[in-house]
């Protein structure tokens, strides 16, 4: 048996929706209506027989006759008459002297209630199992043998008052639904008018081509703007992701040609070379090479997610102290092989921001691995933490050769290598561009400066602080 999930996503259209949501207030108002229309056709229809009654319980009033101390009734059969019908209502009336000394008609006809009391009292009531509208009627009687109240009753049946309701009401039930009907198709009418920017919007994206990713040009009302905002954002981050994804694909192809080519040339001498320790020798440079080529690999692979748009990044807080130290500490054995003095400072306050750990650590790892592979044996290294208001730091200091300050702008450009540094086997001028574009997606900057001993090179990644708010503490 198939199950129906209540909250499976409706298929139905805006124009559907809207059109029921409005029709849904507008049917629960008419229904209020019709039910108003029906106690004021009742009431109307009350007053206009109520007159009839109350001219028929007069009527019969006049012709009540007291002679010689006896009271008497000279009926009119027209006062009567005026009350017909084709409905086939019933009239019943009583007549009845002072002290409701009973007189003629219907002995047992209902009195009114305590609350319909006085000269004149209109009243509903049940009788011989039909319900009848009543009306009484006192008028004192003063002769010199008798004193009191005459009254009068005069009931008729409810039919032809209710067929009065019922056609009443179903004229302003018909009224209604036209009205409904006429503000249904002024309302779909409205409703696809105001849809048709959408329309044209569907139009103009099934028009694009696949390699079209250029902003939306559709004219929309302000309230589709935002969606449109949004698909537009969504191409431009679309473009960012296909642009990176050629970029590396084209890096790749460029870098690892010249690798692989070497790869291949030296585990073929290594395949034909007769002489073991020649061999030796070429395994030990085919092995060389797989390390600069996976090391190539990994950078290459780190600066296309590092370049990505700030959207697809993780966001979370991370405190830069713990990541500096961990950084450092993972770097001490590959500084002590080639004789650098590689040390931690931290800050005097701790320092966090929000955004990818990862990247970050990727970053600052590419920043102390240029200071130890290119600074001398001997120099000093130092992985710092630092502050100042609104920014965090993360700081990596040598006293090694440096970077010229005309090649700086240059050096954060991939695959770009200094004139100093090309002597270095190992590098692939990826390092510093990896840098370079973690800190712009995480809103911040690369900074390449001379320390203050005037000796080396003082990089530093410049971050948006979140603790900026509780005061800053540090130096510049």
């Amino acid at each position: 048996m198939k199950i129906l999930n209540p909250f499976r996503r409706s298929r139905s259209s805006i124009q559907q929706r809207l059109l029921l949501w409005l029709l849904l207030p507008v049917t629960a108002l008419a229904v209020l209506l019709v039910l108003d229309d029906y106690r004021s056709a009742h009431r109307a229809a009350d007053r206009a027989y109520d007159r009839l009654l109350e001219a028929s319980a007069l009527a019969i009033a006049d012709r009540v006759v007291i002679s010689e101390g006896h009271t008497g009734v000279d009926l009119p059969y027209a006062a009567l008459d005026m009350l017909g019908s084709p409905a086939d209502d019933r009239i019943y009336y009583r007549v009845a002297g002072p002290e409701d000394a009973f007189l003629t008609g219907y002995e047992d006809l209902p009195a009114p209630s305590g609350d319909a009391e006085g000269r004149r009292a209109f009243y509903d009531a049940e009788y011989l199992g039909e319900d009848v509208r009543v009306v009484q009627l006192s008028e004192p009687v003063t002769t010199q043998e008798t004193r009191g109240q005459m009254t009068v009753r005069v009931a008729q049946t409810r039919n032809e008052r209710m067929d009065l309701v019922r056609e009443l009401t179903a004229m302003a039930v018909l009224r209604l639904v036209a009205l409904i009907g006429l503000v249904s198709i002024l309302a779909w009418l409205a409703i696809r008018a105001s849809l048709a920017p959408l329309r044209q919007l569907r139009a103009e994206i099934q028009g694009k081509s696949p390699k079209d990713l250029t902003p939306l040009e559709s004219d929309v009302p302000r309230e589709v703007r935002d969606l449109v905002g949004a698909i537009d954002d969504l191409m431009r981050r679309l473009a960012r992701s296909i642009e990176v994804m050629q970029q590396f694909s084209a890096s790749a192809a460029h870098q690892l040609r010249s690798p692989l080519a070497a790869l291949q040339t030296h585990a073929e001498l290594a395949q034909r070379e007769r002489d073991p320790e020649r061999a030796r020798d070429q395994l030990r440079q085919l092995v060389s090479i797989t390390r600069r080529t996976s090391r190539l690999a990994n950078q290459l692979l780190q600066y296309a997610r590092s370049a990505a748009d700030e959207a697809a990044l993780s966001r979370e807080p991370v405190d830069l102290a713990e990541l500096a130290r961990e950084t450092a500490s993972e770097h001490v054995p590959a500084a002590l092989d080639v004789d650098v003095d590689l040390g931690f400072e931290e800050g005097a306050r701790p320092v966090h921001v929000v955004g990818d750990p990862v990247l970050l650590r990727e970053a600052l790892r590419n920043l102390v691995n240029n200071a130890i592979h290119y600074c001398p044996a001997g120099a000093e290294v130092t992985v710092r933490v630092n502050a100042h208001p609104g920014w965090g730091y993360l700081e990596v200091e040598d006293n090694g050769p440096g970077i010229p300050e005309q090649e700086r702008a240059r050096v954060v450009e991939r695959f770009y290598r200094g004139e100093d540094t090309r002597h270095k086997p190992l590098g692939s001028g990826l390092g510093l561009a990896i840098a370079d574009a973690v800190a712009r997606t995480h809103g911040g900057a690369l900074e390449l400066l001379t320390p203050a001993s005037g000796r080396g090179l003082l990089a530093r990644i410049r971050l948006p602080d979140r603790d900026a708010g509780d005061g800053a503490a540090g130096t510049d």
